[in-house]
């Protein structure tokens, strides 16, 4: 597992932000209640533990409920369903990897600055221990509907692909480099990231690399991106 103090200190106020901004629109609360932010973190940190520990199919509102330390009811003001809630988990996740993007770019240093930044959260949490179980675990969930596979797809890595886009395609705007189809540099950016990471852990073969190999593989992959769509 990748460990960087300063990036996991960064990780968590991240998530507390959009843990805010995500309920302030879905909390259905009484006139002159307020929102109890910290039952809205426990669910969701509840939500993500059982995914990735044990599959999508651990997650219950059952299980939610009662890891999280909060009555059915309160969970069910702020998620009607299961569905819902498991959208929530990986929204959450895509979130605090993807939320640099954001804000429009102004120079290629602030290209370079994001990118990096992105790519170490990125490829920290492809090689955890937690996403190798969420893996394995979602492998071997042959009875879970499709719709539910697509729906974490969907809010999870497709989300952050798409506002990877988004932000590539205001930076192209903005001529500080040369994207004529953000969403298919987004996905190579993606890839060129990964590598034979995500096939090794497919394989339960931990890849070879330390912090300071991790960072440099995504210093020099950011590199490589930018040259590529270098705007002449």
């Amino acid at each position: 597992m990748i460990d960087d103090p300063w990036l996991m200190v960064r990780d968590i106020c991240e998530r507390y932000r959009i843990v805010i901004e995500y309920n302030r629109r879905m909390v259905k609360t009484s006139p002159g209640r307020p929102v109890d932010l910290s039952k809205d973190r426990d669910i969701l940190a509840a939500g993500r533990a059982l995914l990735f520990e044990s599959g999508p199919q651990a997650v219950t509102m059952e299980a939610v409920a009662r890891q999280a330390g909060v009555s059915k009811p309160t969970l069910y003001r702020r998620y009607a369903n299961r569905d819902e809630l498991l959208a929530a988990v990986a929204m959450n996740e895509s979130d605090s990897m993807a939320g640099r993007f954001r804000v429009t770019p102004g120079s290629i240093d602030d290209m370079r600055h994001a990118l990096v930044d992105f790519g170490c959260r990125l490829t920290r949490f492809l090689l955890s221990s937690d996403h190798i179980r969420f893996i394995h675990a979602l492998g071997a969930s042959t009875g879970m509907p499709q719709a539910t596979r697509e729906s974490i797809f969907r809010h999870g890595p497709l989300a952050t692909r798409d506002r990877l886009a988004e932000w590539l395609d205001k930076a192209n705007e903005a001529g500080l480099l040369r994207c004529n189809d953000p969403a298919c540099s987004a996905e190579k950016f993606l890839g060129m990231l990964m590598g034979l990471d995500l096939v090794r852990t497919l394989y339960h073969v931990h890849p070879p690399r330390d912090v300071e190999a991790l960072n440099a593989h995504v210093q020099g992959t950011v590199d490589d991106f930018l040259t590529l769509h270098r705007s002449d």
